[in-house]
């Protein structure tokens, strides 16, 4: 028999003289009286009494005999188990972590180069005749060898090779993987798990479908079970499109997976010249989102990159996202004529709100329309619509823009027309959908108290009121509308602002893709002063922006390890590469579909792929992250894997770093048996210590 934590035994040996020490302090003394009684002098007497002495040493020797067995249990005992343990062949399996978590770096060195130094270990252990396969667990595992070998030098090299860890490892099909090559050996192997022991990788593992009687050793490839790592989980964009020249909303969860609060900057932007940053602040084990406004600098396919100082974990330090950017949009501007004499068309305000700088500046670029002329084909290249000053419209136009909704379009709609009233049932009619408002009489400043009438109240949740948010709310306060209609809420679509009578001023309702806002005012200065205002531009820009509900912008990023696939036309495709986060060319297949072509290809480091065209911009993007689940660098407890193993594999045991392989070949672990004796002594001395006569 031997043990393999022998190195403790030294510092542990005087623990054994615990027994004797506390019999030593507890030794009885006759009692000194100046005037005893003779009750006093019987219990002095049986104190004394030789019976009562050997009962005493007995108990001490089982309490030191059960101690000593703890402190042997402790040392881990093997015991030879083999006919002729120098020279009988043994059958190994060895199962090597190869997950991020593994990369963390503690104390100087990572996990997977400690687990290498631990395999290497092992395999210097190995007799002549001894065979092995290896493992290597990531999102699939893959062994070194068909067949079990004693290429000891060409494993650690399959090891080595192989690169930097960045997905899952999936244990339970490394299981299976194992159950299947362990069919070839004679016998049951060995089985040893290399690893940090993550949860995320160990909450699911099973040990069911390996061979009965093998013998299951863990391997714990780190030190400390609470590792401290940040890392960004999650990259997107606020709601609507985006648009080449202007801004959007940059969402940034960060996760602080440590026992300590962090505090520091989270950078967002598309390329280094058009970086935003934000502070945040973390408590232990939490997650937190940051919100950016980051400059979009052009159109086409962006690449958009978030980053947190680096840590111990790099790997998940960046997170991507591609983006599709629209080129300067057209927005229809379609106002009626002006009678004779009114006040300046509030068309005049609106383009000027579309694009407040001129000369081809700004994100959106206005388009004069007349009912007159309104037709499908004048929408064809617009998405958003702005209508005011409406006169009563035909089935044909009304149908027009029931069809522009339902396709995905927003319209922006003012009730400042003589036939608004008519229009809206029109529109309601033709889309077989109720409009949120029913209008009744039209009132003008003489009809309002004061002469004007003020917003009371809005749904500061809803997108298009995000302007508003915070202390800005009080800008609502500075809006003063002159004439408006008296309305009603249908219940169907939704009321974002209220004025103070309880008259909808704004309402949002939904059309097939699209969505349709009323505006009960308007904009000319004869019947408020919002066009006045600073914010009037602004608003107009966040509700032309926020027409798409969706984050359809953001191109769904993929994880390292994915199968990614995307088209593009065969003819700008030809002769062009697709290139990974490196530059270099990467493993791709184009598959010709007519005059398409479908791009697939592997994905195997984090960053983005890209195929350029000839004009400078990417026909195609893709951006690559690492799984979040791996960021959390906590283990589980070891120790219940043993108990997991089930009654199939009695021999699981936890090996440390020190551990002679040697000893555990050749032998099985036995520190259960000494357990099974200190509680046997234990058990001893307590019957004895009941049952031995009371002294009289």
């Amino acid at each position: 028999m031997q043990f393999l934590n022998i190195q403790w035994l030294w510092p542990l040996l005087p623990l054994a003289s615990l027994p004797l020490l506390i019999h030593w302090l507890s030794r009885r003394y006759p009692k000194k009286f100046a005037f005893s009684s003779i009750d006093d002098i019987r219990r002095t007497l049986a104190g004394r009494s030789r019976v009562f002495r050997w009962r005493h040493l007995l108990m001490l020797l089982l309490r030191t005999l059960a101690l000593i067995a703890l402190l042997l249990a402790f040392l881990k005992p093997v015991i030879a188990t083999r006919r002729d343990a120098g020279t009988a062949q043994r059958n190994l399996i060895l199962l090597v972590d190869h997950s991020l978590s593994m990369s963390a770096i503690e104390n100087g060195t990572s996990a997977r180069s400690r687990a290498r130094a631990e395999v290497k270990r092992l395999l210097d252990s190995l007799g002549a005749d001894d065979r092995f396969n290896l493992i290597r667990v990531d999102h699939a595992p893959v062994s070194a060898f068909t067949s079990f070998s004693t290429h000891s030098a060409a494993a650690l090299e399959f090891l080595d090779q192989a690169a930097a860890p960045l997905t899952g490892a999936d244990f339970r099909s490394a299981n299976h993987l194992a159950a299947e090559l362990a069919k070839e050996a004679k016998g049951s192997p060995d089985i040893y798990y290399f690893s940090d022991f993550q949860r995320r990788d160990w909450a699911d593992v099973d040990f069911d479908g390996l061979p009965t009687g093998s013998r299951l050793f863990f391997v714990a490839a780190t030190d400390d079970a609470q590792r401290a790592n940040r890392s960004i989980n999650s990259l997107d964009l606020g709601q609507g499109a985006v648009i080449a020249g202007g801004e959007v909303e940059v969402k940034v969860r960060v996760a602080n997976h440590s026992k300590e609060p962090w505090s520091g900057k989270v950078e967002a932007g598309f390329g280094p010249a058009h970086l935003r940053e934000n502070e945040v602040t973390l408590a232990p084990w939490s997650e937190g989102d940051v919100t950016m406004i980051v400059p979009v600098p052009s159109g086409g396919l962006l690449k958009l990159t978030a980053s947190l100082p680096r840590d111990n974990l790099p790997q998940d330090d960046r997170r991507h996202l591609v983006v599709q950017v629209r080129e300067r949009e057209e927005v229809v501007v379609l106002t009626g004529n002006e009678e004779e004499g009114a006040a300046p068309a509030p068309s005049l305000f609106l383009s000027t709100a579309v694009d407040p700088y001129g000369g081809e500046k700004g994100v959106y670029r206005p388009k004069h329309l007349e009912p007159g002329t309104l037709n499908p084909a004048a929408l064809a290249a617009s998405t958003r619509l702005i209508a005011s000053r409406l006169p009563q419209l035909s089935d044909e136009q009304a149908g027009t823009l029931v069809t522009f909704l339902r396709g995905g379009g927003g319209m922006i709609l003012f009730l400042d027309g003589k036939a608004d009233a008519a229009n809206l049932d029109k529109i309601g009619t033709l889309a077989g959908e109720p409009m949120p408002i029913r209008l009744t009489e039209k009132l003008d400043s003489q009809n309002l108290p004061g002469g004007a009438m003020r917003v009371a109240s809005g749904d500061f949740h809803s997108r298009f009121l995000r302007l508003f948010d915070g202390v800005r709310r009080q800008n609502l306060a500075l809006l003063e509308f002159y004439d408006l209609y008296h309305a009603a809420a249908t219940g169907s679509g939704k009321v974002v602002l209220t004025y103070a009578d309880g008259t909808p001023a704004l309402s949002e309702s939904s059309i097939g893709l699209g969505t349709l806002l009323v505006c009960n005012f308007s904009v000319a200065e004869a019947s408020s002063n919002l066009a006045r205002q600073r914010l009037f531009p602004a608003w107009i820009h966040e509700m032309l922006l926020r027409m798409s509900s969706s984050g359809s912008a953001a191109m769904e990023p993929f994880l390292v390890g994915d199968s990614a696939s995307a088209e593009t036309w065969s003819a700008e495709a030809a002769g062009r590469e697709l290139t990974g986060p490196d530059g270099k060319p990467a493993r791709a297949r184009g598959d010709v579909l007519g005059e398409r072509m479908r791009v697939t290809f592997t994905a195997e480091s984090t960053g983005f792929y890209q195929m350029p065209g000839a004009d400078g911009k990417d026909l195609l993007a893709f951006a690559v992250n690492t799984d979040a689940d791996q960021s959390d660098l906590r283990s589980m407890d070891p120790e219940v894997l043993p108990d997991r193993a089930g009654s199939g594999h009695p021999e699981a045991s936890i090996v440390g770093g020190t551990t002679d392989y040697s000893l555990l070949l050749r032998g099985r672990p036995v520190f259960h048996w000494f357990l099974l004796a200190a509680l046997a002594f234990l058990l001893i001395e307590g019957v004895l210590f009941k049952s031995a006569p009371k002294s009289a």
